[in-house]
């Protein structure tokens, strides 16, 4: 049998059978069993079903876990939260949708007098994308 790409990594092995798209290594495999995971739930109903049953009684019986997750790693709670308000961002800019923040802050935003005038690099903090340079030039202060 002529050896093939893998679909997760692109590395070209021999397949064990006609039907093999995966190589045999195990982030592959994570990979492969993944995907057949979210096709099966969009599939049946009943498999989606029982998931939902198991995880709900894993949480039930650790019910501190999300707590202690979030004590010990406070940089990717820092990145879901960000993310959380873009994913309400544009769950309230649908059409016919008032816009409302369901993430709120207790105190309110203090206008900050600073002059931003010159050239800064932009540099993403969400989305995986190249920093971009910029030229800032103040143009009017007419909002305050």
């Amino acid at each position: 049998m002529d050896s093939i790409p893998c679909l997760w990594c692109s590395v070209f092995f021999i397949p064990r059978n006609k039907l093999q798209q995966y190589c045999s290594k195990p982030e592959c495999q994570r990979k492969r069993k993944a995907l057949w995971q979210k096709e099966k739930i969009q599939r049946d109903p009943e498999y989606k079903e029982i998931k939902n049953l198991s995880n709900q009684k894993w949480l039930n019986a650790n019910p501190d876990y999300w707590k202690n997750y979030r004590r010990k790693n406070p940089k990717k709670t820092q990145r879901n939260r960000m993310l959380q308000k873009v994913r309400n961002h544009r769950k309230n800019s649908e059409p016919d949708r008032p816009i409302t923040n369901i993430i709120a802050k207790m105190d309110a935003r203090k206008p900050l007098k600073v002059d931003l005038e010159g050239w800064f690099w932009l540099i993403p903090e969400i989305a995986k994308m190249d920093a971009a340079k910029v030229l800032f030039h103040v143009i009017q202060e007419c909002y305050e």
